[in-house]
């Protein structure tokens, strides 16, 4: 999707720098300049504020309705008694009072249809065996509610991809942030997630918004939740329990909502019972756990995976048959992240031939011979 501001208030524009990428968001100060790019990229949705240079606001629809434009136009009037001095207009046009006119509105006047294209994309979870044809009607089924979620799977199963999955089934044109928890255990990492105000501790020169706060209307996911110190995990208990937080240096309480998504190679149950993760640090984040299988349990799929990750390199060659069969009896223990590096291996080293080569040695891998004597 892609959005277009016109509005001479900069804090109008504010309300939707937040909630959308750069990627999908244009925003104006002048009519003249937006009609120019209109015309060569027409966007999905216009949101046209009257708050202009006098008149501007309506010799802007009058430029738009000769364009023929198709977009969706949202036109920010202050009161109600305002409609009735719209412009009769041809163009597909909604009023909407200006104090209503926040992110969240959009969605309301936005075509399903490219909604539903800009959400159902794969995020490189490849692969039409029956474990991942099973992971992804998972990942649809639960990932247009709130709930939090976390995914469990061995080293290198896409659980990172499964969360891009998440977040553009339920927040498609926003940014996900995402955090290795590993990260978060000393008191830089604290003051990075929280953010702090300027003078919160010694190096503490700028005032720092915080991740948190970038997450907000978005989607937070937390990697490698098993290495969440016990204090941290408290720490986070009233976030997540409330959306509040308050900033290192701060009194004043802030307010997030996103929807939270955390990662593991180790299985919550097993955690709680090491006292590894606080029970009730659990419930907060654990509504559905999704698991993605190991790549032995879905060999099938490693033709499809090899042909994406060849053209996702530019090349333009394909394994041969033996290759193939080598690549399907291995068991993968570093799964598809290790399948990556060795068909990156086997090309970088491969001759020039029709075909890509993978050899016994190009899976062993360079460890064994860095070492051995």
């Amino acid at each position: 999707m892609t959005l277009s501001i016109i509005s001479s208030d900069w804090r109008f524009k504010e309300r939707f720098k937040q909630h959308f990428s750069p990627a999908c968001l244009r925003s104006y100060s002048a009519a003249e300049r937006a009609l120019a790019d209109i015309e060569a990229q027409t966007p999905d949705v216009l949101v046209i504020d009257t708050r202009l240079k006098e008149g501007a606001h309506t010799l802007l629809l009058q430029q738009l309705q000769r364009m023929g434009t198709c977009s969706t136009i949202l036109y920010c009037i202050e009161e109600e008694g305002d409609r009735s001095f719209v412009p009769k207009t041809s163009l597909c046009l909604f009023t909407v009072l200006r104090c209503q006119m926040y992110a969240s509105k959009i969605f309301e006047f936005l075509d399903p249809s490219v909604a539903e294209n800009s959400a159902y994309e794969t995020c490189g979870l490849i692969g039409e065996s029956e474990a991942m044809v099973e992971v992804r009607r998972q990942l649809s089924s639960w990932g247009r509610h709130e709930c939090p979620i976390h995914l469990y799977g061995e080293t290198g199963t896409g659980k990172e991809l499964a969360a891009q999955f998440l977040h553009r089934l339920k927040a498609p044109y926003r940014n996900i942030v995402s955090v290795n928890c590993s990260l978060l255990s000393d008191a830089l990492g604290k003051s990075m997630f929280f953010g702090h105000t300027k003078g919160a501790f010694t190096d503490g020169t700028i005032e720092l918004n915080g991740l948190i706060r970038e997450a907000d209307g978005s989607t937070l996911f937390l990697d490698e939740v098993e290495n969440l110190s016990l204090h941290f995990q408290a720490h986070l208990l009233r976030l997540l329990e409330s959306g509040q937080y308050r900033r290192f240096g701060d009194t004043k309480l802030y307010t997030s909502n996103f929807r939270l998504i955390t990662a593991s190679n180790e299985r919550l149950d097993q955690l709680v019972e090491s006292s590894a993760i606080r029970k009730d640090f659990l419930y907060r984040i654990c509504d559905v756990v999704i698991t993605l299988p190991p790549l032995r349990d879905h060999t099938e799929d490693i033709p499809s995976l090899v042909e994406a990750h060849l053209a996702s390199l530019g090349v333009h060659k394909s394994l041969d048959a033996r290759s193939l069969a080598l690549l399907t009896e291995y068991e993968w223990p570093g799964n598809v992240r290790e399948l990556f590096s060795v068909i990156r291996r086997a090309v970088i080293t491969g001759d020039e031939g029709n075909y890509i080569q993978v050899t016994e040695d190009d899976i062993i891998g360079p460890l064994k011979y860095s070492y051995s004597s």
